[in-house]
C-alpha cells in the first residue's frame, strides 16, 4: 500500500465509545462505488459548459516556506460572483468580494476572464497564464510545470443534483510575481500552484446534503494529493483519493475517517482526515477513463494546521491551510450545510 500515514503527524482514529455521541458533521459511512473518472485535459474538461446550475474556475498559490496564500474563484453560475482570499505570514486571513465585470468563459478554450483577471490556457505554451488585479493585489503567474490531476463525475446525490470536478493543475511551480496592497512585491519561485473547474446541476447551498470534504496538498518532492468527493444527505461521503506525479495519477474511491475534532463557534471540524482504499482497488488515470491495472492501495492524512472557519448560516466554509507530510502544504475544506450542524440531518 502507498502511504503518507507513516510521514504525516496523524494519530490513530479513536473509536467512539458506545455512550459518546459522534460530532454532528462526522461522516455516518463511505459508499466506494466508483464514479467515472479520466486524467484531467484542459482541451476537454475546462473549458465553461454552458446549462450549469453552478460552475466556477478556482485557481490558488502557496508558499510553503512561509504559509502565504492567494486564492482566487470566478463564477459564472448562479451569478457571475468573484472572491478572493488572502493568509498573510502571520495577521488576520481576509476573504474579500472583487468588484468585476461578468466572467467571460470560453466553451472551446480553457478560459475564464473578467476585469479582474482570469485564468487562460495558453495551447502553444500548454501552460495556465493567472492574473489578477483587484482590491490592491496584483498578480502575474504562469503555472509552469504542471502535474495534470483529475476528472470526476457525475457525482450524484440529493435531489438529483450532479457534479462535476476536474482539477487540469494538481500542482505547479509558478513563476511571475504578487504585490500586496502594503507594496510588497514578491517572486513566485518556490511557491506551489494548483487550479480546478467545477460544474453541473447543484446548488452549493442547497440543504438537502450534507456538504463535501476536499483537499490539496502540495509534497516537498514535487508531487500531489488531491481528496475530493460529497456527503449526502444521509451522511454517507463518496469520493475520490488521489496522488499525482510527473509520471502518473493514481485513484480510488476513498474510505473517509475524520477525527480530532475541534470547536470553533458553533462548529466542528475534524482536524485530521484520512482516506484510504485497500490493496487492488487503485487504478491509473487515462485520458479515457481508468487503466484496468490493480495498483497498491492509497492512505493519506490530510491535518488542519491553519484553521479559517466563515460560517453565513446555510453553510459552513472551512478553507483551512493544511499538510500531509512535513514539508508539504495544502488546503482543506470539511463543508456543511445547516441540517447536520444542528443535529437535523443524517
Amino acid at each position: 500500500m502507498i502511504t503518507a500515514t507513516a510521514l504525516s503527524l496523524s494519530t490513530p482514529a479513536p473509536a467512539y465509545a458506545q455512550d459518546v455521541v459522534p460530532p454532528p458533521t462526522d461522516i455516518t459511512g463511505s459508499d466506494t462505488t466508483r464514479v467515472p473518472g479520466h486524467l484531467a485535459q484542459p482541451l476537454l474538461d475546462d473549458v465553461a459548459h454552458p446549462g450549469s446550475a453552478t460552475e466556477w474556475w478556482y485557481v490558488h498559490l502557496m508558499d510553503p516556506a512561509t504559509g502565504r496564500t492567494f486564492i482566487a474563484l470566478f463564477f459564472t453560475a448562479p451569478a457571475p460572483v468573484t472572491t478572493m482570499f488572502y493568509y498573510p505570514e502571520d495577521g488576520q486571513k481576509l476573504v474579500l468580494p472583487v468588484a468585476a465585470t461578468p466572467t467571460v468563459a470560453s466553451t472551446t478554450t480553457p478560459s475564464a476572464v473578467n476585469s479582474a483577471g482570469g485564468i487562460v490556457y495558453d495551447r502553444l505554451r500548454g501552460e495556465y497564464h493567472f492574473v489578477f488585479h483587484a482590491n490592491g493585489y496584483d498578480i502575474d503567474a504562469w503555472l509552469d510545470r504542471a502535474t495534470p490531476g483529475v476528472t470526476g463525475g457525475p457525482i450524484r446525490y440529493d435531489g438529483g443534483q450532479e457534479m462535476y470536478w476536474s482539477s487540469p493543475v494538481a500542482t505547479s511551480h509558478p513563476t511571475g510575481t504578487i504585490r500586496t496592497p502594503d507594496g510588497r512585491t514578491t517572486d513566485l519561485a518556490g511557491w506551489r500552484g494548483y487550479h480546478d473547474h467545477n460544474w453541473g446541476s447543484f446548488n452549493v447551498i442547497d440543504q438537502r446534503y450534507s456538504g463535501w470534504e476536499w483537499g490539496v496538498s502540495h509534497e516537498p518532492d514535487g508531487s500531489a494529493t488531491l481528496l475530493g468527493g460529497v456527503v449526502k444527505g444521509n451522511g454517507v461521503w463518496q469520493g475520490v483519493i488521489a496522488h499525482a506525479t510527473e509520471d502518473a495519477v493514481v485513484g480510488c474511491m476513498a474510505t473517509m475517517r475524520l477525527y480530532d475534532w475541534q470547536v470553533a463557534g458553533a462548529y466542528s471540524y475534524p482536524a485530521y482526515e484520512n482516506a484510504s482504499c485497500p490493496d487492488g482497488a487503485a487504478r491509473k488515470f487515462v485520458p479515457g477513463g481508468y487503466d484496468p491495472q490493480p495498483l497498491p492501495g492509497l492512505d493519506y492524512t490530510f491535518h488542519v494546521t491553519e484553521p479559517f472557519i466563515l460560517d453565513v448560516g446555510l453553510l459552513a466554509l472551512p478553507e483551512s491551510v493544511g499538510e500531509t507530510v512535513p514539508g508539504s502544504i495544502g488546503l482543506i475544506e470539511h463543508i456543511r450545510t445547516l441540517p447536520p450542524r444542528t443535529g437535523g440531518g443524517q
